[in-house]
């Protein structure tokens, strides 16, 4: 619903480059923290290739874990007849049937069972005899071990590869080698603000303030477009939204917190170690110094740490 409200407002510029990219043939991973947005720009830009994509090969992965992906895979192949029943093992009764009259209910639980060798060397080869080279795009590719990455590797020879990663791990930096990285960055004040107006127009949400709560919005998301979705989602459901409830509204994509543990911790040790050293060599005035530090340190322990929960 939020989607068809406030569209990509301030992604055109990239969902153009992802589509360029794509077009060149080239594999490319959209890079950003969990709900920046990285699947929705991915999905407005096939939809814009859909008809260029290696003659509507496109086979589109939502599943988050490797081994359900290539089962996803194996599907969508099936379907679109690039792989026989035969090369993924079912029973004898599906072999000559075409693909797409296969009930997938039917055979998922035996091609679930493949391993993920087995299920490579049956997806390698009928991509590799594909007529055109078909686009494989991956939701998140984030989670990969180096066996998987290596069956990956494998996929890139024979299918132009696009996806997304909240975070490009080191152990399989060679798959990023090989991928041109488009970074999704957070929104902008300014086109949060046009997200936020247009969403209060379209619900009739009824505000006492809405430019405090426009900028409370803009400052609490920290432009993750999830971040928004959900504080207006939240804020939607109120009969009306008074400057308490905005003040109210909070959300972790937009808190910065700063961990004054290693600081507190050192100057605690600091002060105990002067009460030690004038006890040690009888320096009163270092002893009392140090008594007084360790009350203010008690004292004002609780607030400190009340100020870093903020």
């Amino acid at each position: 619903m939020m989607d068809e409200i406030v569209g990509l407002l301030g992604r055109d510029d990239l969902v153009a480059e992802l589509v360029t990219e794509i077009r060149k043939g080239k594999h490319v991973i959209l890079t950003g923290p969990v709900g920046i947005g990285k699947s929705a720009v991915l999905k407005a830009a096939l939809v814009k290739v859909a008809a260029h994509a290696a003659g509507g090969l496109l086979i589109t992965l939502h599943d988050h874990q490797a081994k359900g992906q290539f089962v996803e895979m194996a599907r969508q192949m099936l379907a679109l007849g690039l792989i026989s029943a035969k090369e993924l093992e079912l029973p004898a009764k599906f072999h000559g049937v075409p693909g797409s009259e296969i009930d997938w209910r039917e055979v998922k639980s035996q091609v679930n069972r493949m391993s993920m060798r087995d299920l490579t060397h049956a997806i390698i080869p009928a991509l590799a005899r594909a007529d055109s080279k078909p686009v494989i795009a991956a939701d998140d590719l984030t989670s990969l071990t180096p066996t998987q990455m290596a069956f990956w590797l494998a996929i890139f020879d024979h299918a132009q590869v696009i996806g997304c990663a909240s975070d490009k791990k080191a152990r399989v930096r060679k798959l990023w080698w090989k991928m041109k990285e488009i970074a999704v960055k957070p929104l902008p004040a300014e086109v949060i603000r046009q997200v936020v107006k247009k969403y209060i127009e379209t619900q009739g949400v009824l505000i006492e303030s809405p430019d405090l709560y426009i900028s409370h919005v803009v400052k609490q998301s920290g432009g993750v477009p999830q971040a928004i979705y959900d504080m207006l989602d939240e804020s939607g459901k109120e009969r009306i939204i008074d400057k308490r409830k905005v003040r109210e509204m909070r959300h972790e994509a937009g808190v910065a917190y700063l961990d004054f543990t290693p600081m507190i911790m050192i100057l605690g040790a600091l002060i105990v170690s002067m009460r030690y050293v004038g006890m040690g060599t009888g320096d009163k005035t270092l002893y009392i110094i140090g008594g007084i530090g360790a009350a203010m340190f008690l004292t004002f322990r609780f607030f400190i740490f009340k100020g870093v929960g903020r």
